[in-house]
């Protein structure tokens, strides 16, 4: 056997001819020393090198296409790219060029192909590790209007659950003390409606649009008119900051967040409307709790009311927690006590974070409203709204269990 015939190579291929059955069909090509032989059906011939064209093609140039300028009417192409590696057609120079050219070809495809699937892994990383920034510039999207609509429908269900104080009473014994504080926001969109809840917990919320529930129990745990503004200043800097709309939008999904993004918010409408009672019990994020914090310092400031009762409330409000946690052996008892205290199982106050509300009110300076003689009036009223409320209530069954005391064991 002859040392061409050592070499040779054979290759399944498809040929296009119009001698072909229906213009197409399956043989095989061989390289020789001699060219490219080929036999399809009844189509048999050789091609010489010389003229020769390769080209890479199909779905991401998975095949190889052999022409040759004097058979124009014929295409002949294989699935085999080892082809490209046969020493015989690599060792004539222009087919060694075209096969070059494939390779930088084929490995540019594939770098698309890697880049292309990179971006689209990106898009979505790029999208969570920036969900902050989109939340907020898709909150934006969303019609002031229709955040207001969307606060007062949570709002109306949530006083289903707890009497308020009339409107008219609270208004006069609140707006003394909240006015500074309202009159200090800039530009706000919102029109405020503050109202009080004869609720035993320690808490305050805040709603989309401008709804700001306090309970009762907070007003009269506060010690001072600083504290009790301290922690209005918090609730209405998530409703400037729009963190309760943030929060459903960040759980809504990439797709509704970046249609949103791109001019689309009917479906992100849609998901934020069927949330709407996740703004009862939500918890914020560490960010939104620390923005909250550091906008409720610079708020106060503005309105001349003392920062400092924002710490002081929330340790105050630790130390007691701490106090009566002790007291309590049974862990029911104390799961429905944490419930209870309100404010902080709704808003965590760690050591680091009171550190870096210390940190804001330290650079404070300036001369600070006195508003103790409205504070005082206010829980005096409230006092009165709660024992009224309390007699008013009709008495439960005494089969009922009551509810467990902070010094349950």
């Amino acid at each position: 056997m002859d040392a061409a015939a050592l070499i040779s190579s054979t290759y399944p291929c498809h040929a296009f001819h119009a001698s072909l059955p229906g213009g197409r069909d399956t043989g095989e090509l061989q390289l020789t020393q001699t060219g490219l032989s080929y036999q399809v059906a009844s189509l048999v011939g050789t091609l010489p090198f010389a003229r020769l064209e390769l080209t890479l093609g199909g779905a991401a140039n998975k095949l190889i296409f052999i022409k040759h300028l004097d058979k124009p009417d014929l295409v002949l192409y294989t699935s085999d790219l080892g082809i490209l590696d046969n020493p015989i057609l690599r060792a004539h120079p222009e087919c060694s060029r075209q096969i070059g050219v494939a390779r930088r070809k084929r490995a540019q495809g594939w770098g698309i192909l890697l880049g292309l699937s990179l971006l689209l892994l990106a898009l979505p990383l790029g999208l969570l590790w920036q969900m902050g920034s989109f939340s907020d510039y898709a909150a934006r999207k969303i019609p002031v209007q229709w955040e207001e609509k969307l606060g007062a429908g949570v709002a109306a269900e949530q006083a289903l659950e707890n009497k308020h104080m009339p409107k008219a009473e609270a208004e006069v014994l609140l707006k003394p003390l909240t006015a500074p504080l309202l009159q200090s926001l800039q530009d706000s969109p919102y029109h405020y409606t503050i109202v009080i809840a004869n609720d035993s917990s320690t808490n305050a919320f805040a709603l989309p649009g401008g709804y700001v529930t306090i309970n009762s129990g907070l007003i009269l745990k506060a010690g001072s008119a600083e504290e009790l503004l301290g922690v209005l200043a918090h609730e209405i800097s998530h409703v400037e900051h729009r963190h309760g709309m943030r929060s459903i939008i960040s759980n809504a999904g990439i797709y509704l967040v970046a249609s949103a993004v791109f001019g689309d918010v009917s479906g992100l409408l849609a998901t934020v409307g069927s949330a709407a009672p996740m703004l009862l019990s939500q918890q914020y994020s560490r960010q939104f709790e620390t923005d909250a914090d550091e906008k409720a310092v610079i708020l106060l400031q503005r309105a001349h009311i003392n920062p400092e009762g924002l710490p002081r409330f929330f340790e105050r409000m630790i130390a007691e927690e701490k106090a009566a946690m002790e007291k309590i052996d049974n862990k029911q008892a104390r799961e429905a006590y944490k419930k209870a205290i309100g404010l902080l199982s709704t808003h965590p106050a760690s050591e680091k974070r009171l550190t870096n509300l210390r940190s804001l009110i330290g650079q404070s300076k300036g001369q600070y409203v006195n508003q103790e003689v409205a504070f005082r009036d206010l829980q005096e009223a409230v006092k009165k709204f709660v024992a009224a409320s309390s007699e008013a209530e009709p008495k439960k069954p005494e089969t009922t269990p009551e509810k467990p005391s902070v010094a349950a064991s």
